[in-house]
């Protein structure tokens, strides 16, 4: 029987999962920005930004849970096929990426669902202020914070630049990534925005194009 009718979880799956995940990761960016192109100055803003289109908040919020739901087995997926060429990297882009998106997908259901929440009931941002800084400063909240960030910023791109060291995927793919991120962190405005929405599509489908069957069994098969 072949393996990979065998295997739920297998490089299929992963796949499926990683341009599924990659395509609602793009589409949940561009919504919000589309949606919400001024960007705020504190977190309690967002109770107000919420208010002005709350029945978009909510699609956003669904679309990014989504997105990080799927995109977890699929990194998992990756470290797999990667493990294959390259144990190291596997593990060390796994330990990265694997916890970020956990936390990623519990910060931002919590945090847009209860701006959302806050919305939906008349709250304004002056009102949440103390609450939302409270959360803001915590140490515990801070910490998932940053290992949401660092850890998706890092993991995603050692195991992008593994998958190419592995033959899985040609060089754009972690390139096209690193700009993505790049581009992320330094541009504001709709447009950059949604040049990063595209780009991160792109290099996203990009990987799960490495991890269909025929591609993870040829290059174990040339590594042998």
């Amino acid at each position: 029987m072949d393996d990979q009718t065998t295997r739920p979880y297998g490089s299929r799956f992963a796949a499926v999962a990683m341009a599924g995940g990659g395509v609602l990761y793009s589409v949940a960016g561009a919504f919000y920005w589309a949606m919400f192109p001024d960007e705020v100055s504190e977190t309690a803003a967002n109770a107000d930004v919420a208010a002005s289109a709350l029945g978009a908040w909510r699609v956003e919020t669904l679309l990014f849970a989504l997105a990080h739901l799927l995109l977890l087995p699929a990194m998992a997926g990756l470290m797999v096929a990667v493990g294959r060429r390259k144990r190291l990297v596997a593990t060390v882009g796994g330990a990265f990426v694997v916890p970020a998106l956990y936390f990623s997908a519990v910060h931002l259901w919590y945090y847009n669902a209860f701006f959302g929440a806050l919305a939906g009931g008349g709250v304004t941002a002056d009102a949440a202020r103390p609450v939302v800084d409270a959360l803001d400063n915590d140490p515990l909240v801070v910490a998932s914070f940053l290992v949401w960030i660092l850890g998706w910023l890092i993991g995603l791109l050692i195991l992008a630049f593994g998958a190419w060291r592995a033959r899985l995927v040609s060089l754009w793919v972690p390139l096209v990534l690193t700009a993505g991120m790049v581009l992320e962190a330094v541009s504001s405005g709709l447009a950059p925005k949604l040049v990063v929405s595209a780009l991160m599509a792109a290099g996203l489908v990009g990987l799960a194009r490495g991890l269909r069957p025929s591609r993870v069994e040829s290059v174990s098969v040339a590594g042998r």
